[in-house]
């Protein structure tokens, strides 16, 4: 009979609940989340025979402990609150606490573990996700910055504002265009300091951009070339597709990475109605980067990617349903190539470990 754990993980504490494989209570406790905590915990559930943990938080106030486990030889699941939450909703007991939580999530891994992700950190693949979300904050601050930029220039009735301020030049040209303007009044005064400011700013988000840039490129090559290859798929994109999805094990099929990149459509039907809806869930980074490979596709004259999308307008669909429905075709050949790419990184793992 499996024997399993569920931690509910907090910042100071963890509570974990030992169960077997009827969901009756083996072992209820808590230790600090703190190394010595952790050799308690990993002490007590080798005592119970303990075969695989669920922890709710491996990427946040439970990432120190699942990393523990997994040193420890155990199997670690994340469990999404929302299953905790659907389970705890069904027990026999009320309410809600850290001991009833942990029961919970112990009980999501024993009746659906196949439907989890297993913990397994890699550490390039975490770096690069940090990276890109890192470069992507940068990048909507950088366009706020110059909508402001343009705003307060309109004011100012500045002539010749480039039309692209990405680029040392053309934020070089803006500066030679504001520095020179004397404001005749008060409010003018303002609105020309803010465009100093503005362009101070530009400048220092541009360059870290291209330091991040500069950084992402390595790990991409190394980590998925394979993405490279595709139409579409630039050093960035790549950084975003091997980040965000995470280990390629933990998704069964080309269709799970379709459903967690909100490619994949939603069934809605009833009876005689066969329908579906859009999927607003899912990574809505990975849907992103889909989208924007499926425009620069369409974009290419005698691209597959293109005649795939005509195809579909032919057959009388709407340009939108279209671009979905190459999306969804992508998510299939981006699944495969990012298997190709681990299953390469890992057999490079083993030679080296051997």
């Amino acid at each position: 009979m499996p024997v399993v754990a569920g931690a509910d993980c907090h910042r100071d504490t963890h509570t974990i609940v030992v169960i077997d494989g009827v969901g009756k209570v083996l072992s209820s406790f808590s230790i600090p989340a703190s190394a010595e905590g952790y050799r308690l915990a990993i002490s007590e559930a080798r005592k119970l025979a303990v075969e695989s943990w669920g922890l709710e938080g491996t990427g946040a106030y439970g990432r120190a402990f699942a990393q523990a486990l997994l040193q420890a030889s155990f199997t670690v699941f994340e469990v999404p609150g929302i299953m905790t939450k659907r389970h705890r909703k069904h027990a026999s007991r009320h309410g809600k606490s850290d001991e009833l939580d942990a029961r919970a999530i112990g009980e999501v891994v024993l009746r659906e573990s196949d439907r989890l992700p297993r913990f397994r950190e890699f550490a390039e693949q975490e770096a690069l996700r940090l990276r890109y979300d890192q470069r992507d904050r940068l990048v909507r601050e950088r366009t706020m910055v110059i909508n402001r930029l343009r705003s307060a220039a309109l004011r100012l009735a500045l002539p010749g504002i480039p039309s692209d301020l990405t680029s040392d030049s053309s934020v070089d040209k803006l500066r030679e265009t504001a520095l020179p303007f004397r404001a005749d009044g008060l409010v003018e005064d303002v609105i020309a300091d803010e465009i100093r400011f503005g362009i101070e700013t530009l400048q220092r988000l541009n360059a870290e951009i291209r330091r991040l840039e500069h950084l992402i490129g390595p790990f991409v090559k190394r980590l998925a070339p394979e993405l490279l290859e595709l139409r579409g798929v630039s050093l960035v994109t790549a950084a975003g597709l091997v980040g965000h999805t995470g280990d390629v094990a933990n998704l069964r099929n080309a269709d799970a990475f379709a459903m967690r990149s909100a490619a994949a459509p939603v069934p809605w039907s009833s009876g005689r109605n066969q329908s579906v809806r859009l999927n607003t869930g899912g990574d809505r980074q990975l849907n992103r980067l889909l989208h924007t490979i499926a425009l620069t596709q369409i974009r290419s004259v005698g691209h597959q990617g293109r005649q795939y999308y005509q195809r579909k307008l032919a057959a009388g669909m709407t340009p939108r349903s279209a671009i979905r429905a190459l999306k969804r075709h992508l998510a299939t050949v981006v699944f495969y190539r990012l298997r190709l790419c681990q299953n390469r990184v890992e057999a490079g793992m083993l030679v080296a470990a051997a």
